[in-house]
């Protein structure tokens, strides 16, 4: 039995509405940030467009140096898998 394909949403048009938004940590403009913990994916691929949040370049980083995205984001008291979610429908809402 084959597992079925898993093809991950890119849409560069969403992207570029979520680039600029307000970082949700500090509310700087942010840039696109996909969430990796917000679906299954491939070794070194990442997940949909449609898993992105703004980040401003310094929180980005300073997820990305953390390591643990799920602990970083608790630690932060948001969740980005809520607000990518809300926000994908509204895009595609529009």
């Amino acid at each position: 039995m084959l597992i079925p394909k898993h093809i991950a949403i890119r849409d560069e048009a969403y992207l570029n509405t979520v680039r600029g938004l307000p970082c949700l940590i500090c509310g700087k403009p942010g840039e696109a940030h996909h969430v990796n913990h917000a679906e299954a994916r491939g070794v070194s691929l990442k997940v949909g467009d449609n898993w992105v949040v703004p980040l401003c370049h310094p929180c980005h980083m300073t997820l990305h140096h953390y390591g643990n995205e799920s602990v970083w984001w608790a630690l932060e008291g948001v969740d980005p898998i809520d607000w990518a979610s809300k926000n994908w429908r509204k895009y595609n809402d529009a």
